[in-house]
């Protein structure tokens, strides 16, 4: 397999999970401006959606899109323990949290990303502190968002949550800081950074 990233995109999140699956991978970096992977390939005709993370299969075919990628990630390799088994009702806790984080967290920070009209900019940054304070009591008394052990929510979680960086002067989120320094922990997580340079 074949993971498009850009470095610290949500791509990020199937680098890590790619990692924690055991499952054999390579990497081309894409430059979303231009659309040119790092050898020169037009992205485009790889992926007509121009986004990352795409993903090659060993037959060609490519994956898109956050969700779809994570779970099926996570399918191929049950034992890695990345999602509840169909049927199980963790699994649904699971997928609540990935798309929370894909439709309200992820989505939260385009304005920050695009913008050029300050009081969007504003709204956004409102917007995610309601959402960061939530998140920082929900992981009062839990290690991980979803379970009690790291699961495909936690990946997506810590990726986008990387992204508050871009904001100034925020309140102290202990309960995200100590998160954000259990996922960085993980051998995979590291690795991941590293190769993305980050």
């Amino acid at each position: 397999m074949k993971l498009y990233y850009s470095p610290g995109a949500c791509s990020l999140t199937q680098h890590i999970l790619l990692g924690m699956s055991g499952l054999p991978f390579t990497l081309e970096k894409v430059d979303l401006k231009t659309k040119k992977t790092e050898h020169n390939r037009n992205f485009l005709e790889i992926s007509p959606k121009g986004q990352v993370p795409s993903l090659e299969l060993e037959d060609g075919t490519i994956l898109t899109e956050n969700i779809a990628i994570a779970q099926y990630i996570a399918d191929k390799v049950p034992a890695a323990n990345l999602l509840a088994p169909i049927g199980h009702i963790e699994r649904y806790q699971t997928l609540s949290w990935l798309s929370y984080v894909a439709t309200e967290l992820h989505k939260a920070y385009g304005p920050l990303f695009r913008s050029q009209i300050q009081a969007e900019k504003d709204a956004a940054i409102a917007s995610l502190e309601h959402k960061y304070e939530s998140l920082d009591a929900e992981l009062k008394h839990r290690q991980f968002i979803a379970s009690e052990h790291f699961t495909i929510a936690d990946a997506y979680l810590y990726v986008v949550l990387r992204w508050r960086k871009i904001i100034p002067n925020l309140p102290a989120y202990p309960n995200i800081d100590l998160f954000m320094q259990r996922i960085e922990a993980l051998p995979a997580v590291k690795k991941a950074l590293t190769q993305e340079g980050l």
